[in-house]
């Protein structure tokens, strides 16, 4: 049996804003410790703040379309589907793709968790950078603490950014039509057959 799913113009999107501004920030991050580099610190503050409203437009988007029960299945029936696809991965058996809970949309909620965390640290430690010739912030405790907090969440989307690429990739090699679906161009086709499950 097989069914095809299909992404929403605004669901496509909302996600390729996300990929663009999302890729470039953690791009230029990884450079901006080097003195010599401080040339990128303005673009990356400025499209941070257009990451930030990208994501308050993805978050009143999900929650008008009715998918943060997808990005956050939080509930016992839930989090048994999540460790039967855990162990299904374990198997070699990837997860069937589309709009459902289980562990890809649990993974998902998470990434957009760790970039809403960066969004909003990134948004606060713009805000205590003093304005004018360049100055140490008002309380370089708190900035500080912001500035970490930044960069763990920084990390942790580093690690979702790999896991997602990659396991894409899987699911397209293995048959189902993601890059198709992300692109507008076909429906995500899922054999739910047993035992042939195909995408986290």
């Amino acid at each position: 049996m097989t069914e095809t799913t299909t992404w929403s113009a605004a669901s496509r999107l909302l996600h390729w804003a996300i990929v663009l501004t999302i890729t470039f920030q953690q791009a230029t991050g990884l450079f901006m410790s080097d003195p010599g580099t401080q040339f990128l610190f303005p673009p990356h503050r400025y499209i941070g703040l257009v990451t930030g409203l990208v994501l308050l437009l993805f978050w009143l988007y999900s929650y008008a379309a009715y998918d943060l029960a997808l990005l956050f299945p939080w509930n016992r029936a839930a989090f048994r589907a999540i460790a039967s696809e855990v162990l299904g991965l374990w198997r070699r058996r990837l997860p069937p793709p589309g709009r459902r809970a289980g562990l890809s949309s649990f993974v998902h909620g998470l990434g957009i968790l760790a970039v809403s965390g960066c969004a909003v640290t990134g948004v606060v430690i713009h805000a205590m950078i003093p304005s004018g010739p360049p100055a140490p912030p008002q309380d370089p405790a708190a900035f500080t603490r912001y500035v970490l907090a930044h960069k763990f969440f920084a990390d942790a989307l580093w690690v979702y950014w790999a896991g997602h690429v990659g396991f894409a990739l899987l699911h397209q090699l293995t048959g189902s039509n993601v890059f198709g679906s992300i692109f507008g161009r076909a429906g995500l086709t899922n054999d739910t057959s047993a035992g042939r499950d195909r995408r986290p």
